[in-house]
């Protein structure tokens, strides 16, 4: 079946589930033909949709453009949850682990409760401040407090 034949609906549908299966390339090419029609259409896709787009060119070898599709999806519409994953994804590929947290963390403010941005900043962890914040995070009493308390909330959970 050719893509022409897709509806707008199911090219958006097959798009989603390439990612999610992670098959970029396949991802890729139905997220562009679903962006490529609005732009036919003289009209802007979806946010969430050039979003999705623009990880999929992350991950096909076109990082650079991938992130600058996905913060101008994220200033365009900036209260989509799916938007700051993709763009913490992108992050991530381009080895920018704070900008990823600082993404996740946006993303929360919008949408506390988004099971997909709470997920991924537990992946990414998140550091706790020092035990004691009068002392540098480096002196050996914080790092080895820090550690200690990291092994005791270990048990407790």
């Amino acid at each position: 079946m050719e893509l022409e034949e897709y509806s707008d609906e199911e090219l958006l549908e097959a798009g989603r589930d390439a990612v999610k299966r992670e098959q970029w390339k396949q991802a890729a090419s139905f997220m562009s033909a679903y962006v490529d029609r609005w732009v036919a259409r003289k009209s802007p896709a979806p946010a969430g949709a050039v979003a999705t787009y623009a990880l999929c060119l992350g991950h096909t070898q076109e990082l650079q453009r991938g992130l600058e599709l996905a913060k101008r999806s994220q200033r365009s519409d900036p209260r989509n949850p799916n938007v700051y994953w993709c763009l913490a994804q992108l992050y991530m590929l381009a080895r920018s682990r704070k900008d990823a947290i600082e993404t996740v963390e946006r993303g929360l403010r919008v949408a506390p409760d988004n099971f997909v941005l709470l997920r991924m900043r537990k992946r990414l962890g998140v550091r706790q401040p020092p035990p004691l914040p009068f002392l540098d995070r480096a002196h050996k009493l914080n790092v080895r407090l820090g550690r200690l308390m990291h092994k005791l909330r270990g048990h407790a959970a």
